[in-house]
């Protein structure tokens, strides 16, 4: 017999903070556990020193590529067999009633259920954090005037839904093996793709915040802006070509290039129009609600860009 929930888990080197992630899902037949261990230094030694990796309805994978957290859920992919998917990161956790939550929608009809979370710092899960904020505030709006589009096109986050198995399988639908950005595009394409979606006031996952977690100094660490700049462009491609923009995500990033990186500005200054319909179009959305100053110079140094003068 089948499991009806697969929950698929990218780890590396945070054991004893996986623990706790295993430890708020509860023991069922019914829930399959996988662990992907992304070439943790000494995963050899897991299953003698964590108990819990062996407990029953948990696969613990271990891995030799070193290939990031994408390439460690498309391993979890292959080994899936539940009708719904879940994802958490190692170092997040469920809430106490989550399994009660999540067999309160396993008939439903629709191809993916988007939940609420709370944020707390990893270290002192009573204090507060921020890093649902995005995701709460969309569902909040979604909540207030039906609008699917924020819900569909802008949950970037893999964790906080269920989603439909054959839905993934059928549209080929994989995590991008890439060191950051690798849950974006196949969020997009998850949430274009769904026939039907299903929004739940109701908070299901816990994410937690930490000093040497991939989201601290966003978009500072080396190569991080290059490899979120090209999700963001390939996601305004992908919505482009299927009729499904209403705004775009790179020039998010085109701003911190400004700052941090100007040769890559360049690059994507010269490949605006494959996602808008002019450049002059680009520089008008991009600028978009941003000071005098900020757009003085914005234009000027586009300008140089553009007579190729810099």
């Amino acid at each position: 017999m089948h499991p009806t929930f697969s929950i698929i888990i990218p780890h590396k080197e945070i054991p004893d903070l996986l623990m706790r992630c295993l430890q708020s899902i509860p023991v069922s037949e019914d829930i399959q556990v996988i662990v992907v261990d992304d070439n943790s230094a000494d995963a050899d030694t897991y299953l003698e020193r964590y108990p819990e990796l062996s407990r029953p309805y948990l696969e613990f994978i271990r891995t030799t590529k070193g290939g990031g957290a994408g390439y460690a859920r498309n391993v979890g992919l292959e080994h899936a067999k539940g009708k719904w998917l879940l994802f958490a990161d190692a170092d997040d956790f469920y809430v106490d009633d989550m399994y009660s939550i999540i067999c309160s929608y396993v008939d439903s009809e629709t191809d993916v259920i988007y939940f609420k979370s709370n944020s707390v710092i990893s270290a002192d899960i009573n204090r507060e954090a921020k890093r649902n904020a995005h995701v709460n505030k969309i569902i909040n709006q979604y909540l207030i005037d039906g609008d699917e589009w924020p819900i569909r096109a802008q949950m970037y986050v893999p964790w906080g839904k269920m989603v439909k198995r054959d839905v993934m399988v059928k549209h080929d639908i994989r995590f991008d093996e890439v060191m950051y950005a690798d849950d974006a595009y196949c969020s997009l394409q998850i949430g274009y793709y769904a026939r039907t979606i299903q929004v739940v006031n109701r908070v299901l996952y816990v994410v937690t915040s930490r000093p040497d977690s991939q989201m601290s100094d966003f978009c500072l660490k080396p190569n991080e802006l290059k490899l979120r700049a090209e999700a963001a462009f390939r996601m305004d491609k992908f919505m482009l070509q299927n009729d499904f923009c209403r705004e775009h995500r790179l020039k998010f990033f085109l701003v911190k290039m400004l700052t941090h990186d100007r040769r890559l500005f360049k690059y994507y200054f010269f490949k605006l129009e494959e996602i808008y319909p002019s450049k002059l179009s680009a520089l008008r959305d991009i600028s978009k609600g941003k000071s005098l100053r900020f757009k003085i110079k914005f234009y000027l140094y586009s300008i140089m860009v553009w007579a190729r003068i810099l």
